[in-house]
């Protein structure tokens, strides 16, 4: 196994202090990639990526890399790949929901119209590719660069396939429960687990260590949706986080309720998925049916039971301050109020 010093190995790794400190190292490689055009398509992409949000997929590859042995700083390149590639599905997304908002500002659809948001997503997308090879001049062997991003591409595929799927069973409330999960573990949890394998792909970890990483990544990808589905339900209400209940769209805690809550309840879901109240007002009905019942409770402990399938898979790994912070994800993640 292969590791470089530097300031940003897994024996230099720091808990909080490290997050923002890591936080604003991917930032700086962010704006490297993101260039200074001042075309159309150029400003699009930067005001996608920035402010950035919480940036989960580059620290979870460089904390998988530091803790199998790797050096951060091979992988920064890489990480930011990952998050360009994230931010692309977002735009592309948010085409397809209609949303208006991200991440508490106007979409790149909302703001420079669909056209532009779309070619600025594919721009965005060819960007991470390149960021993700240009890793092999940061030391990491070819190989391993492409094989890495190999893995990524898969995790896309799976991404948009889900993001179709997901299209298909809008407004359909006798969707299965299973169908929801099987989506999530495609639109979110797949890019989650190839952010994880691919720093250990990176730093040349052995087999069962990379295996172990994609694991914990797709456990904590699917806690981390869950609870995102349940916090219009948790908190009050922001319109960029009722895009799903604008479209109608079946979500976990939504299903748990269909499937426990009163014959009264189920016929006003039923006819809430029918008709065409706007956001909020569907969003308040929703909150009270599933205030009654125990939808919400059982959608955040199957969140937490995700979490901890991530944190045991954590346990083939050996103890290390990286690990202690990919530990720790397990217990944010689920406990975010936003």
């Amino acid at each position: 196994m292969t590791t470089t010093k530097g300031p940003y190995t897994a024996d230099g790794v720091q808990s909080a202090e490290d997050e923002r400190a890591v936080n604003e190292l991917v930032e700086g490689e962010l704006r490297r990639w993101a260039g200074a055009e001042e075309d159309l398509m150029g400003v699009a992409c930067r005001d996608a990526l920035f402010p950035s949000g919480k940036l989960l997929r580059p620290r979870l590859c460089l904390w998988s890399a530091a803790a199998v042995g790797g050096s951060m700083e091979q992988a920064l390149a890489f990480a930011s790949g990952l998050e360009c590639m994230h931010v692309a599905t977002l735009m592309h997304d948010d085409v397809v929901d209609r949303a208006p908002e991200r991440r508490g500002r106007a979409s790149s659809a909302e703001h420079f119209g669909i056209s532009v948001a779309l070619m600025a997503g594919d721009g965005l997308a060819s960007t991470a590719y390149e960021a993700m090879l240009a890793s092999t001049e940061a030391g990491v062997p070819a190989t391993r660069a492409v094989q890495a991003t190999r893995v990524v591409a898969a995790a896309v595929k799976r991404t948009v396939a889900a993001i179709g799927e997901e299209t298909l069973v809008r407004e359909d409330l006798g969707c299965t429960l299973e169908k929801v999960l099987e989506i999530i573990r495609g639109k979110t949890a797949a890019l989650f687990g190839a952010a994880c394998q691919a720093g250990a792909i990176l730093a040349d970890a052995p087999a069962a260590h990379e295996a172990a990483l994609g694991a914990y990544g797709e456990e904590l990808g699917m806690a981390f949706q869950i609870r995102d589905d349940l916090l219009p339900y948790v908190g009050a209400a922001e319109s960029g986080g009722l895009t799903d209940v604008a479209n109608r769209q079946p979500t976990v805690p939504v299903l748990l309720a269909r499937d426990a809550t009163s014959a009264e309840d189920l016929d006003r879901l039923q006819e809430l998925f029918c008709d065409d109240s706007d956001a909020v007002t569907a969003h308040r009905l929703l909150a009270q049916i599933l205030a009654r019942g125990e939808a919400v409770d059982q959608a955040a402990e199957m969140a937490r039971g995700y979490a901890v399938k991530a944190r045991e898979a954590l346990a083939a790994l050996p103890p290390s301050q990286a690990r202690d912070l990919l530990e720790a994800l397990t217990v944010t993640v689920v406990d975010r109020v936003r």
